[in-house]
């Protein structure tokens, strides 16, 4: 044993240059694909730590237009309840309306005391049964109360340090100044009491670590059209499902026609998270097929790495073989020779993975790490998938080593100790079929990477239907919302540096799920996005105007009792699409007519171009802007965001002036102002990150090939030295011998572009085909591939050929 670790010191020592490529293409491609490992892992987890989940359904419905949707009325939901004898628990969430969000809370009732944004969900008592609340301190019997409420451990700890939190008072700062007021509908406390204490959850589920307040029994019971509420079930078992949903379905038909319910299903949890999203549900998605491409592809780099070995350990077998050579004349076996080739590979393989591991530990606690992963890297945690790395490694090792162990022993002594040691044609073919495999991959990756940067660029320069330059997005609490805007708006505009401001009920651009209202046009139903905004809203973001006028301000007016929308393109060829041929002309003789909303006229003033309102992941859907205003229609939900035109410029005296109104206005609140180019760009926040692994993928996948034609060109620098010495006696130029030697790489390069196409056209499409608006498949992409490859190729031959190619030709054929 001592002789075996003092010959591998002896070959890493005399081999330093193939060791530490080796060791360093080892321990790159070991420590991409432990961070994909860990992050597919999450992905496939999502929601894993649910107790029971194989049991867990979420109750959807299908419109009359053919959509599922989550959401339904309260009695609704209450009726599928009491109805279905299989049904062990029942979790009703409100998400206050359409998505969870995000409010003002704050331990201590003065104005000056620390207030936290904080995630608030409100449940009913049944949502802890069903999704299994493992409480630390008091009881979820606290949601029975009105000011009851449950935090998380980490928001105890953060709210009240390490003292007991139960029957500690929490306040909303989101509803100062407006103590009484209902909101969305709904009736807030302004004091929630502490009752319970529950564990963290994970973040790959559902569940958030939020503020969750109670839906009370008899709440919205009365109202059977505002369909704000989701419901998770616990049935008996999987298979009592269906049964439920027939026997349901044919008591009810007639009860859901009447609120345009064609079917009923239950959708198993376990199968949401990679599933189809169905309409105003905000709960998170993931991308199966994307996630297996990415960990295909870590797995390829992990081949590719192998490959690297086996070619560099073929490469010096010209100079190892000597050595081996003369071990054998001393009594070695081929047997025993062999073993020492394959645990060399095996202890290089195995401190390339130590290697890696200590890179992993310092890129734990990096922020853009996480930040590309889309989550912590908890390595404790996953210790499972660092040992079954390891084991991975060890085979990776022994198999890497087999081929050269084989290969540098096959030689007969006398070959070697002459120096006519030749690679055979199959040999030679062997090892350019390797280095195909790694250009192949290499190509496509590129060509992947550069269509992650046009889509991205794609993206940032779609017309999204309004002008998104120079617009701030501020968030206002509740409380001011309803009381100060119009003071807000006033203070602000006392700047030069501030040009209008305006208000919306909802984010404007967001992929969150938001108010969604059926309506009637003239007996026809239909269904669009519907939020409120100021009259200023639309000329404020540079929405274009088809048809009819922008709102006026007397739209907006106390006394005015006739509420006016505008709708997008969208909406207006959806209404005109439900009548024959020649009763709606243009989408102008809309203007002037009627929507109803609950049997509410609501009348259409103009049409305007369509904006994107949510993601590129996602078609256009019908949308309708309408005037939100005090004591008018539908007015339950105050326009707590804020959207501020700046003048051009340095933007800082606007930023500084609307800190400083905030901070009078709303005391104690989290200011929360962001350029509205950041908020546009959360929304592609996971696919830049990904598209980032696929570059760093990419740019490692590239170096690891290059690698290997660099152990190539050695090889075939020592097997046709004499060739390269007798074309210079004959009057070859230092360019020509280059040429003549790069040839063949580059040929080798064109056939593997010619079969990568299709593998890297494939790869290309099922990317874009998450995104509803994609950039075009150039064909000058895979070109600009090939040139990049070719030039790498090139320069990488060339640097190791230079001095074979200068050198003294006498020198090499006097051996």
């Amino acid at each position: 044993m001592q002789s075996t670790f003092r010959n591998l010191l002896y070959v890493l020592t005399r081999y330093k240059l193939a060791t530490a490529t080796n060791l360093l293409g080892l321990s790159f491609a070991f420590v991409l694909f432990i961070l994909i490992w860990i992050h597919v892992s999450y992905e496939y987890n999502f929601d894993v730590s649910i107790p029971d989940r194989e049991r867990i359904f979420q109750l959807e419905n299908m419109r009359n237009d053919g959509i599922w949707e989550a959401n339904f009325s309260r009695p609704q939901l209450e009726r599928f309840i009491a109805a279905s004898p299989g049904i062990e628990a029942a979790a009703i969430t409100n998400n206050l309306v359409y998505s969870s969000v995000r409010l003002g809370v704050s331990t201590s009732k003065e104005v000056d005391g620390k207030s936290y944004m904080e995630q608030v969900e409100r449940i009913t008592i049944g949502y802890t049964k069903v999704f299994g609340f493992e409480m630390v301190a008091g009881s979820t019997d606290c949601l029975n109360h009105p000011d009851g409420v449950l935090i998380s451990e980490s928001m105890a700890r953060k709210f009240f340090g390490e003292g007991n939190p139960v029957g500690k008072p929490v306040y909303f700062s989101e509803f100062e100044s407006a103590e009484g007021t209902d909101i969305y509908g709904l009736h807030f406390e302004p004091a929630y009491i502490v009752g319970g204490v529950y564990r963290d959850f994970p973040g790959n589920t559902r569940l958030k670590n939020a503020l969750y307040i109670p839906i009370m029994e008899k709440e919205m019971m009365h109202d059977w059209n505002t369909g704000s509420y989701y419901c998770y079930l616990l049935m008996s078992s999987p298979e009592a499902v269906p049964a439920t949903i027939d026997q349901y379905m044919t008591n009810n038909k007639e009860f859901l026609k009447n609120f345009a319910i064609e079917d009923i299903r239950l959708r198993p949890l376990a199968e949401l998270y990679f599933g189809q999203q169905v309409r105003a549900d905000a709960a998170p998605v993931g991308n199966k097929l994307r996630t297996n491409m990415l960990f295909f592809v870590a797995v390829l780099i992990i081949g590719i790495a192998m490959v690297n070995y086996i070619n560099l350990s073929i490469a010096l077998a010209p100079i190892r073989t000597k050595s081996i050579t003369i071990q054998k004349v001393l009594g070695s076996s081929d047997a025993t020779l062999r073993r020492y080739l394959v645990l060399e590979s095996l202890i290089i393989t195995v401190l390339a993975f130590f290697i890696a591991l200590f890179f992993v530990f310092l890129l734990s606690d990096v922020q853009w790490i996480a930040d590309m992963l889309g989550h912590r890297l908890d390595l404790f945690s996953n210790w499972r998938i660092l040992a079954m790395t390891s084991l991975i490694v060890i085979g990776c090792g022994m198999c890497a080593g087999i081929y050269p162990a084989f290969y540098i022993t096959s030689f007969p002594p006398v070959m070697a100790l002459n120096k006519t040691f030749a690679l055979s044609d199959r040999a030679k073919n062997t090892r350019k079929l390797l280095i195909g495999f790694q250009f192949v991959i290499s190509i496509t990756l590129v060509v992947g990477s550069l269509f992650v940067f046009l889509q991205n660029k794609y993206i940032g320069n779609v017309d999204l239907g309004f002008n998104k330059d120079h617009i701030m997005e501020v968030r206002l609490s509740m409380g001011a919302a309803l009381n100060k805007s119009e003071l807000f708006k006033a203070r602000l505009l006392e700047s030069p540096d501030i040009r209008d401001v305006a208000f919306s009920e909802f984010k404007f651009v967001s992929d969150e799920s938001r108010s969604f209202i059926g309506y009637s046009y003239e007996g026809q139903h239909s269904y669009m996005s519907w939020f409120g905004v100021s009259s200023r809203f639309p000329e404020l973001m540079d929405i274009k105007m088809i048809a009819g006028r922008y709102f006026r301000p007397s739209d907006e007016a106390p006394g005015n009792s006739q509420p006016v929308c505008i709708l997008s393109e969208t909406a207006a060829k959806d209404i005109a699409s439900r009548f024959t041929s020649g009763r709606i002309n243009d989408l102008s003789d809309i203007v002037g007519t009627n929507i109803s909303d609950n049997n509410i006229p609501v009348q259409i003033v103009g049409i305007f171009e369509d904006v994107h309102y949510e993601s590129l992941y996602r078609q256009l859907r019908p949308l309708g802007l309408w005037v939100s205003a005090k004591n008018h229609y539908r007015h339950t939900v105050p326009e707590r965001y804020s959207y501020v035109k700046i003048a051009g410029g340095d933007p800082r005296a606007a930023i500084e002036h609307i800190h400083k109104v905030t901070e009078e206005l709303m005391p104690g609140y989290p200011v929360d102002i962001h350029f509205f180019d950041s908020v546009l760009d959360k929304l592609y926040h996971k696919s830049q990150k990904q598209g980032a692994l696929v570059t760093i993928l990419c740019l490692l996948a590239v170096f690891l090939s290059l690698v290997g034609v660099f152990g190539l060109v050695i090889f075939e620098l020592q097997d046709r030295e004499k060739e390269i010495a007798v074309r210079k006696i004959f009057g070859s130029t230092v360019r020509q011998i280059l040429w003549m030697l790069n040839s063949s790489f580059l040929r080798a390069t064109l056939v593997c572009f010619v079969i990568s196409i299709p593998v890297a056209y494939y790869g290309v499409n099922i990317w874009l085909q998450s995104f509803a608006y994609k950039t075009p498949v150039y064909l000058w992409v895979f070109i600009v591939a090939l040139l990049i490859i070719a030039l790498l190729t090139s320069l990488t031959v060339t640097f190791q050929s230079y001095r074979a190619a200068t050198a003294n030709p006498a020198s090499k054929l006097g051996h």
